[in-house]
């Protein structure tokens, strides 16, 4: 049997096994081959090889498809499946069955009792029918439920359940059909056929032939005290807005000071201090508050916590000259803060300070913003 007849035999029966049947080019017109590569015949679920004599052989194989469907000289598609490019070419003639072309390039007919008059079934071959099956009787929506997430369930007034696609459930390029739930039914060749226009669902993207789905944008600041939403027009894509419950309140989070406090001394020649803050650190815990300003500078407690606006952290540093650190403020709103930093020196023993004299007492105000 040549090429030709083989392949008209495996689209009309596909094959059955895993491996399918193979077919080789022996006794057709075709040109003979030296290597594999000479018998590529562009289908990828096939393996294409040269046998002895320069025959080409190609062996569909079944694992290289989604089950159930097989290989064929056409690709993979469901076993004796009708292909087709368009919805128009699956037409069944059979009134109460919807009839469409799926992305894989097969039909598929889907009965639907709803297109069939009040008390009748319908049957995939034999269309509407009252001699069929009564189907089941409902009493409440929970009764008509069908497992498919896109479809709107109820109970109808005669006792029958009614099932109403609902196609903004389902994805981009995808519709929601009764008795079989989302469905491809855009094919896309690139993400921008995919795109819907919306920036807060994420970028949807163009997968095997199919839209799916991008990833929704997360706005959340780690704030306890903002709402955070994301926005599908303007200049700023997330918004962070301050709940009223937090304003006037000490809270955690990191602030950037306005004017950054350096500050350098020495002892004996040496750098003894060397201060470089331009944030501050807030934590709040149901028992202290901590400030850890930085890049360089010392942690500051308040033990317990403030309840209020106003704090008023301490630090220590020990050592020959102890260096004696302070922040106080209050916080004006919920994102901002206004205080002094200043350090202070006192002796660790008799005359310690004596050995750094440019080491003494500064202070620093401070206006925090809280950093988004």
């Amino acid at each position: 049997m040549n090429l030709r007849a083989w392949w008209c035999l495996v689209l009309a029966l596909g094959c059955s096994d895993n491996t399918g049947r193979s077919f080789s080019d022996a006794g057709g017109g075709d040109a003979g081959c030296a290597r594999n590569e000479d018998c590529d015949d562009r289908v990828p679920c096939t393996r294409d090889r040269c046998l002895v004599g320069g025959v080409c052989e190609h062996d569909p194989d079944n694992t290289m498809c989604t089950a159930p469907q097989v290989c064929s000289a056409a690709g993979c598609g469901s076993p004796g499946a009708r292909r087709c490019t368009a919805t128009a070419q699956c037409d069944d003639m059979v009134p109460c069955t919807r009839d469409s072309c799926l992305v894989d390039g097969t039909c598929r007919s889907t009965p639907q009792d709803d297109l069939c008059p009040m008390g009748q079934r319908c049957d995939a071959a034999r269309g509407c029918g009252s001699g069929m099956p009564t189907p089941t009787m409902c009493r409440m929506a929970s009764d008509c439920m069908d497992m498919f997430d896109c479809t709107e369930d109820a109970c109808g007034v005669d006792g029958r359940c009614i099932h109403v696609p609902q196609n903004s459930r389902c994805g981009v390029g995808r519709s929601c059909a009764a008795g079989m739930g989302c469905i491809a039914t855009t094919a896309c060749s690139s993400n921008r056929d995919c795109d819907d226009g919306r920036r807060c669902n994420g970028a949807e993207r163009c997968s095997e032939l199919a839209c799916v789905a991008g990833t929704a944008v997360n706005c959340d600041d780690m704030v306890a005290c903002t709402m955070d939403a994301c926005a599908e027009t303007g200049a700023e894509m997330c918004t962070h807005t301050v709940m009223a419950s937090c304003m006037g309140m000490v809270r955690s989070g990191i602030y950037n000071a306005m004017t950054p406090a350096r500050f350098t001394c020495s002892a004996l020649g040496m750098v003894a201090v060397m201060l470089d803050i331009s944030y501050y650190q807030f934590s709040v815990s149901a028992t202290e508050l901590v400030v850890t300003p930085g890049p360089s500078g010392p942690t500051m407690r308040q033990s317990p916590a403030p309840t209020g606006a106003e704090f008023d952290v301490n630090g220590t540093v020990a050592g020959t000259c102890n260096e004696l650190y302070r922040l106080q403020g209050r916080f004006t709103d919920a994102t901002h803060f206004t205080g002094t930093f200043s350090v202070r020196f006192v002796d660790g023993f008799p005359g310690g300070c004596s050995l750094a004299p440019d080491c003494v007492a500064r202070m620093f105000p401070v206006v925090g913003t809280a950093r988004m």
